[in-house]
């Protein structure tokens, strides 16, 4: 028994379906990492991560964390 032509993804189909993946990949790093305020600007983080938005690791700063603005470059 022959099977027919498969047809087209369109792509939406496939925008959606990747989107999706996407979005539950997100969940699950969620609900499995701990996620806490940073103790220098007090934004989210991961725990035992370098702060991604000001560069603090506990007390010390770790990383130089550039912007656009030049009055915000943060030196390490």
């Amino acid at each position: 028994m022959t099977i027919g032509p498969r047809k087209k993804i369109s792509k939406h189909k496939s925008r959606v379906r990747h989107s999706e993946w996407k979005r539950r990949q997100l969940t699950k790093l969620s609900n499995v990492a701990n996620v806490v305020k940073c103790k220098t600007c007090w934004k989210f983080k991961l725990t035992h991560r370098v702060c991604p938005h000001c560069g603090y690791y506990g007390e010390k700063q770790v990383l130089t964390i550039k912007t656009k603005s030049k009055e915000t470059i943060i030196e390490g």
